[in-house]
């Protein structure tokens, strides 16, 4: 049975798809459902014609007219008042098949009584051929929407009739019948093409919704995308921003606002290099799934990029659930991730913030959590810290910095400062080191820990450090002559391409000579690029200038650069001389040093020369140079050159004579 209704199916609806042959069903009973009853209408009008044309005054109650005229007239009322829309496809179906009955046995009937009529009433032949006609066509034209079963009546009533016309023999009515047949066929054909016109037009209907959903499940798609990190199906930053702008609680100061914590883990690097970016991913889904498991039925959980996730509580924590959080989301990365038969450990630390007045903008509000994670890295990892006033007071003067920085108005401001450096031999100060000094008119005293960590993370160090060198420079050329500057290069300053070559310029504008400038270097200046460092290094040694490493002792690797690189000064550490009056075993360190800085080559300076007492030993130790609070502090040009007596006596002070005043 399901086969036979298959196949009827497939004849009275064909379609490549079984999609498309339910959009006509639907789509032909939605037109029939209107047309339906116009349709028997023609038909009942025809048959009562043909009736009162050929027996008009004779009317039984089991006539072909009664009966027909009945089944058109029920069929009719059955669509007009009782035929609702139906949305159960199956019953549309079934609806359909019946009415194609119906067709079928109207048509017969139509067709049977006609030609009993003509053999009734030959000389009635044209006029009952005429309302077959109409009659066929008619309900071919109301079931236009339905070719199929459009052609029913053509087929069943029209072309019998045709055919019992040229079988009468007259030649006129042979030419009707041809005629009849030719109209009926070609008819049969309109409806043929409107057949496959309609399902062209429903395959094509079917594909615009075709890719309309296509384009709206991609457009869905890449909506989840824009707001999913690939990873770990968490939120990414665009979500988590967009959540913060639509959901943020501002509070008072005392707290209560939104809560928005920044976590990155320590020590995944060193998995990630040491496994492999699979072991680096495993660690990343694990832990974006226990932040998932923690706190993502009352928070937003995100991640930000690389290992950096984020939580966020858009109504906020009580001060102990803060807490509470932030220890959680640095414990939950300290359990171990199994990986390939392996257990791979790494931490968290955490920044937190809380809404507040000082959250302005949802942007501030973000870079408050993270300057708060910044801080937490830097005093411990694995521990987490909470954003407060001080940090946001602190973060403000920063920001001051950058601007007076960035704007050129702190090189306007700063001043240069110079400690002189005593060669013991001649007890004569030799070299001046310069030191930047900063009192802003805005932020008071700037100590320079300050600005040059704000200026290398700027990325202006080497113009700052260049601006002062050209003002240190220019004061160094009024100086007597055996008194030499001593300037520190930064790290960054020493990378730069061609750096050498923009302080040649400099030096050479102003008319100093080479051999009366020191340069000092740090270790973290030269291990930045060791190979770079050295070509720039001997750049400024082949020009005349004095080279010295500064800090020596600090590092770890500083004995190697003694065999890579050569200088003419080593600056010790200020350390090395702390305790050396109370420990023997740190004289003999500094004793070991000081050799080894001759062996190099080198002439030796001893920084942070505090008291007489160490004075005494860095001389007894062999020292080349001292340096330090208790020979002079820093100052101006000016006041160094009076202290020192340059000018002002008959000759220079000597390194004993201000010894002992200290």
């Amino acid at each position: 049975m399901a086969d036979q209704m298959h196949w009827v199916l497939q004849f009275l609806f064909p379609a490549k798809s079984l999609r498309e042959q339910r959009e006509q069903i639907v789509g032909t009973f939605e037109n029939l459902r209107r047309q339906i009853p116009l349709l028997y209408a023609v038909a009942l009008v025809n048959l009562i014609g043909m009736h009162v044309a050929t027996n008009g005054d004779e009317l039984r109650w089991l006539s072909p007219i009664t009966l027909l005229s009945g089944i058109l007239l029920g069929r009719m009322i059955y669509w007009i008042v009782f035929q609702k829309p139906i949305e159960d496809f199956a019953k549309i179906r079934r609806e359909l098949i019946k009415m194609v009955v119906f067709t079928v046995i109207l048509s017969f009937g139509f067709s049977i009584w006609a030609q009993s009529l003509i053999t009734g009433y030959p000389d009635e032949t044209m006029t009952i051929l005429l309302y077959s006609v109409l009659a066929a066509l008619g309900a071919a034209y109301g079931l236009a929407s339905f070719p199929r079963a459009a052609v029913i009546p053509l087929l069943i009533l029209g072309i019998p009739v045709a055919v019992r016309l040229f079988a009468m023999g007259n030649a006129s009515m042979r030419g009707v019948a041809v005629s009849l047949v030719l109209v009926l066929l070609l008819v049969t054909w309109l409806l043929h093409e409107h057949g496959l016109a309609l399902s062209r037009l429903v395959h094509g209907q079917i594909a615009i919704v075709r890719e309309r959903n296509r384009a709206v499940v991609a457009e869905l798609d890449a909506i989840k995308r824009a707001d999913e990190d690939a990873l770990s199906g968490l939120a990414n930053r665009g979500r988590l921003v967009k959540e913060i702008e639509k959901s943020i609680v501002r509070g008072p100061i005392s707290g209560g606002g939104s809560v928005l914590a920044i976590c990155d883990l320590d020590g995944f690097k060193s998995a990630n290099d040491a496994f492999g970016h699979a072991a680096g991913d495993a660690i990343l889904r694990e832990y974006a799934g226990r932040l998932t498991q923690a706190f993502g039925d009352q928070a937003l959980v995100a991640r930000l990029g690389g290992d950096e996730f984020a939580v966020f509580w858009p109504n906020g924590l009580p001060k102990e659930g803060l807490a509470a959080a932030a220890e959680k989301i640095c414990s939950l990365a300290g359990e171990p991730v199994e990986w390939e038969n392996k257990e791979l450990i790494v931490g968290a630390s955490c920044g937190v913030t809380e809404a507040g007045p000082f959250s302005w903008s949802e942007s501030e509000f973000f870079r408050q959590a993270d300057s708060a994670l910044y801080k937490a890295k830097a005093s411990k990892r694995g521990t987490w810290h909470l954003y407060d006033l001080p940090q946001f007071e602190a973060d403000q003067r920063r920001t001051k910095i950058e601007t007076l920085i960035l704007s050129g108005a702190a090189i306007d401001e700063m001043e240069i400062h110079f400690q002189p450096i005593f060669e013991i031999e001649t007890e004569a100060p030799v070299f001046a080191e310069a030191l930047a000094r900063w009192n802003s008119l805005d932020l008071g005293l700037v100590t320079p820990d300050e600005f040059i960590r704000v200026a290398e993370d700027l990325g202006e160090i080497d113009r700052l450090n260049e601006s002062l060198f050209e003002k240190a420079v220019s004061i160094a050329t009024h100086w007597p002559e055996d008194l030499s500057l001593s300037f520190n290069l930064s790290a960054v300053q020493l990378g730069r391409s061609a750096a050498s070559e923009r302080i040649i310029r400099i030096v050479e504008k102003h008319g100093m000579a080479p051999q009366r400038i020191q340069f000092e270097v740090t270790e973290t200046a030269i291990l930045a690029d060791l190979g770079f460092a050295e070509r720039e290094l001997k750049k400024l040694s082949d020009h005349g200038f004095v080279i010295a490493l500064d800090d020596f002792g600090s590092g770890y690797a500083s004995v190697a650069y003694l065999r890579e690189l050569s200088f003419d000064t080593i600056k010790l550490d200020g350390s090395l001389l702390e305790n050396v009056l109370e420990s023997e075993r740190s004289r003999q360190i500094l004793l070991g040093l000081v050799n080894l800085c001759h062996a190099a080559g080198a002439k030796c300076v001893a920084e942070h020369v505090e008291t007489n007492e160490q004075l005494q030993i860095a001389q007894a130790m062999g020292c080349d140079f001292v340096q330090g609070y208790c020979l002079g502090k820093p100052s101006t040009s000016e006041a160094m050159l009076e202290t020192l007596g340059f000018g002002g006596e008959p000759s220079p002070i000597k390194l004993r004579r201000l010894s002992n005043a200290s």
